[in-house]
């Protein structure tokens, strides 16, 4: 078992990018990363569609222009977020601060949590409205 706070007991090592591949934690963001420029991708190009009869596009979700917004905004904002964060994860055994680790670990559960609880409301918003 390590000992020291969010693993500074290993800080100021060299960048091993074998080692830093084989964490399950990057497959994780990179499995993200893709995901959300899947879905970036996806929204963006086949979320709009117009008919014949009508000059303007509209979104395929119920016909609703906030909710395409709202699908690209999002992926976008996974893909930059697993940008940054795959990033920190590659930097992170060189931070020696006790404080700056905790930042960054904090600031990832935050931004984890922000995301969830955003999509989750949004999830609770269609359903109220669905009903009435």
């Amino acid at each position: 078992m390590q000992r020291g706070a969010y693993g500074a007991s290993r800080a100021g090592g060299a960048f091993e990018p074998l080692a830093f591949i084989q964490q399950r934690h990057t497959g994780l963001r990179i499995v993200s990363w893709l995901f959300s420029l899947v879905i970036f991708g996806c929204i963006a190009n086949e979320g709009y569609i117009n008919r014949p009869d009508e000059v303007e596009q509209f979104c395929i979700f119920n016909r609703n222009q906030n909710a395409c917004n709202y699908a690209v905004s999002m992926g976008s904002l996974a893909f930059l977020c697993c940008m940054a964060f795959l990033a920190l994860d590659a930097y992170f055994p060189q931070i020696s601060s006790v404080k700056e680790r905790k930042k960054a670990v904090l600031a990832d559960v935050g931004t984890s949590g922000r995301s969830s609880h955003m999509t989750c409301n949004t999830q609770v918003r269609e359903l109220t409205q669905a009903t009435n």
